[in-house]
């Protein structure tokens, strides 16, 4: 199963399975800031992926206009 959250250490969506998820959770200072936002059987990782590049992008977007 593939996951998208947000990674509060990198300001951040990623996209990955339980097991990185919880290695990355583990190795923060912040593990109670990260949100999963999605869960995604393995035969959906192309929309995973569209939908992690949008997030991303209007993250970006946010950033660079100041809000």
């Amino acid at each position: 199963m593939e996951m998208i959250w947000y990674n509060p250490d990198l300001d951040l969506y990623q996209k990955g399975t339980r097991t990185e998820f919880n290695a990355i959770v583990e190795g923060s200072d912040h593990a109670n800031r990260f949100s999963i936002l999605y869960q995604f059987n393995h035969s959906s990782v192309k929309l995973a992926d569209k939908i992690l590049n949008s997030l991303n992008l209007v993250r970006q977007s946010r950033l660079a206009s100041g809000y």
